[in-house]
Formats: structure tokens, sequence, C-alpha cells
């Protein structure tokens, strides 16, 4: 039985009256969902325990789980001097749309696809979080958990050495704590118990916790199967964060998790209906940071109607295709004027592989006029987002080119169409306790993570 998850204190887990009754709950798979969900009739001849007992133990279980609602939702009042802090990132730039920085005792998620600069963001934060409070640092260490592979001191090397204000403030790798886990057993020994012993022995040393990344294990091994499975999961991501936020207010650092991504496609309607707006469908795309766009025509899909205008054109795609096709006829070699004999007329064969020609370049410029709608969620689902104060969204995308955008493709004699295409990333605070919705472009660079404006 999952008691001691739930009620870690409870005087139940040691009555010896209700011994034989756990061992039974514990044998036929019974929790505390199900004594509150359940009757005493159907709890008893499930666990094969008299009628009495369950319901004495029934009501008892009740009663502790009021009150822990009751004292948990208690309004507590700061003490002067308690209220969160925050540190730079590094740049000035991205620490005006998030409020400031990272603030302390809360949880701040970055998620994005693969090569979207997860890890850069995160190895540039154990860094600056050791700057000294008048350079907007906390003076604090860092410990780095990592699931997907060893800390790349070489990159946090690199970073450190490109920046003077790093080198010249005593910021160094020996403030950063690091630690691997190969797999969700061990991630939660670190969490449970090896990360609460290195906050407590560090006496308010460390400031910065770092995940890299919190749903790499979970994602493999939490088996999701069936709705009992589904429940038990959602039940481990909650204590896993209310664990980590325990950990961010009792000891004052700032949690700082990478989160990976998964799809979450357009369903299929046979059936038209209208969306409420309470219902978490509705609600998701402003959650997890979709376009405008893609969140209006998911809310519309289920409605059966046509919609594709809600899509805003693809204006990237369709320059260069277009400047490319100028392209490609500025280089086809001019046709000799030739006489009109018969063999000397092109061949209906010529003539219908430059229609099909034309006719592939304008279905090509058709299929890319809208853009993509959005597909990507983060992980771990909204057991996980109701803990999160601030959620940050690493993009990468492709815009055209320079050599586009100026027309000048005549001058481009490569044949490497790459060129045609320039990477754009973008940081898009989704949500956030501290400051309002926004985003800003950045590069990744030697010194790290810097903002474009």
């Amino acid at each position: 039985m999952d008691l001691y998850d739930e009620l870690p204190q409870s005087e139940l887990l040691y009555d010896p009256a209700f011994t034989l009754l756990l061992e039974s709950c514990e044998q036929h798979q019974l929790s505390v969902v199900d004594f509150i969900t359940l009757n005493a009739r159907e709890l008893s001849r499930i666990s094969q325990r008299s009628i009495t007992d369950v319901y004495k133990f029934q009501q008892l279980l009740l009663r502790e789980l009021h009150l822990q609602y009751v004292n948990e939702n208690q309004p507590h009042l700061l003490e002067r001097g308690s209220e969160p802090k925050h540190f730079t990132t590094g740049d000035l730039a991205i620490d005006d749309i998030l409020g400031g920085g990272i603030f302390t005792k809360n949880i701040t998620e970055i998620f994005g696809e693969s090569s979207t600069g997860k890890s850069q963001f995160l190895m540039q934060l154990s860094l600056s979080v050791q700057l000294p409070l008048k350079m907007g640092g906390l003076g604090g260490k860092c410990v780095y958990i990592t699931t997907e592979g060893d800390l790349p001191t070489q990159r946090i090397e690199g970073i450190l050495s490109s920046r003077s204000e790093f080198t010249e403030s005593g910021v160094s790798q020996d403030n950063i704590f690091t630690v691997s886990c190969n797999d969700l057993e061990s991630q939660e020994h670190i969490l449970n118990v090896q990360l609460p012993v290195l906050l407590e022995r560090n006496n308010s040393a460390i400031k910065l916790v770092i995940i890299d990344s919190i749903s790499h294990h979970m994602r493999v091994e939490l088996q999701g199967g069936s709705v009992k499975e589904a429940q038990n999961n959602r039940s481990y991501v909650d204590q896993t964060a209310e664990r980590l936020l325990d950990l961010a207010n009792k000891f004052s650092v700032a949690i700082v998790v990478a989160n990976q991504v998964g799809d979450k496609p357009l369903q299929e309607v046979i059936n038209p209906y209208q969306q409420s707006i309470l219902d978490y469908e509705y609600q998701l795309g402003w959650l997890v940071g979709w376009k405008d766009s893609s969140i209006m025509y998911r809310q519309k899909q289920s409605e059966l109607i046509n919609n594709d205008d809600i899509l805003s054109d693809d204006e990237d795609s369709i320059l260069i295709e277009s400047q490319f096709q100028k392209f490609l006829e500025s280089r086809e070699p001019a046709q000799p004027n030739q006489g009109t004999t018969e063999s000397n007329k092109p061949s209906n064969t010529s003539v219908n592989s430059n229609q099909n020609a034309k006719s592939r370049s304008t279905l090509t410029i058709q299929k890319i006029r809208k853009r993509n709608i959005d597909q990507r969620i983060p992980n771990l689902g909204l057991s996980w987002a109701n803990h999160v104060s601030t959620r940050i969204l690493l993009k990468k995308t492709y815009k055209a080119s320079p050599l586009i955008q100026r027309g000048e493709i005549k001058f481009y004699e490569g044949s490497d169409v790459a060129k045609f295409w320039k990477v754009k990333r973008i940081l898009k605070v989704v949500f956030s306790t501290f400051c309002s919705s926004d985003e800003i472009t950045f590069e990744i660079i030697k010194r790290g993570i810097e903002a474009i404006t």
C-alpha cells in the first residue's frame, strides 16, 4: 500500500491494530485512492478483512487526509528577507524578459527539441550564479545533475575563459558539484538522499541545483499501459516536484531543470463539437508555447470547419522557392534560333518534361505556403507543470538568409542550397510568476548564450 508515500508521518503505519490489514492491502494492491473512492464493503471484499476493521481504518485515514489538506492550504506569511532572490543569466536582455533573471525557491523549466541550446543555457547558469551580488549573481555554488552523460567540462571552461567578468570574479568549475545518474533508481536516490545531505552540509553555500534532464529516465522507465499505471505515474511526477520545491524553499536554492519534448499530433474528429474554454485541450497551447495560429487552428479543428486561413503563410519558404526558381532559369542555356524543319522542332517529350518541371515547382510552392502546425509539448504533463513557476521554451527555426533577402542569389556560384537558410534561435517565456510572456532571439557563441537586440 502506498500509505507511506501519501502520509509518511501517519500513525496508522505503526498501529498494531492495522498491521494485518496493511499487509493484506499490499498483497491485493489496494491504494490510498481506493480507500477514498470505494466503500467499506467493497474494500472488505477485496482485502478479505473484516468490514469493521476496514471501516475504522478508512475513517481514520480520511480524517488524517483532511487535516493534511487543511494544514497544507493554510496561508503562511513570508518572513522579512525570505522572499525569492534572483541572479543573472549572464545576459542583460534575457534577464529583462525573465523579470530579473532566475529566481530561488522556485522551479524553472527550460524545454525544447534537441540542439536548441538547453544544456548551453544551463552551463552558463552554473557559472553566472557564482558572480558576486554587485554583479547580479548570488555568490553561490551549483549542483549539476546529469542524466544523459557526463558534464561537458571543456565547454564550461570555454565559456568561463571567454568572459572577463567570470575570470576576474573568481568564478570556477571547482564551485560546481556534479553527478551523473544512469537510471531512474539512481536519480531517485540522488534527489531524495544525496542532494538533501549535500545542501545541509554546505550550509547555504549552494544557490542553484540543475537537473539535465528531469524527464529522461522517467519517460523510459515509467510504464503507462493501463489507467492505474498512468495514475501512479502522475502521482510519482507530482511527488518528485513536491520534493524539489521543498528543497528549494528549505535551502533557498533555485531549481532549474531541462525537459525533453514529445509529440501532440492532431486528433481525428468524426463528430464535430465545440470545445469549452475550461477544457484542458483548449488551454494546452498557452501552457506549452505554441504560436497563436496553431492554438486557434487546434481549437477550431474539432468543429470540422475549413480553418486553413488561420495558419500564417511561410513567407521565408515562399521567398526562397521563388528566388531559387529565378536562379535556375537564369542558368538555363539560351535556345538558339533554329529553323522550322521537322527535325529541329522540339519533341513532345521535352515539352512535357518542361511542363512537368514547372508543375512540380508550382506544386512545391503550394505545399509550403502555410507554416507548420505546432505539435511539440514538454514531457511529464500537467502534474509537473502545476509546480513550475517559470517555463522557458528554446526554439531553433530557419529563415531566409541575407543572400535571399537582398535578392543577390544571382551572384551565388555554389550548389549548396543550405546557404539560402539562416538559423534563428528563439527564447520564449511561456509563463512565469515573475514576468509576462515574451520572447527574444539569441545566438550560441563561444561566450555562451547571447541575445540579439
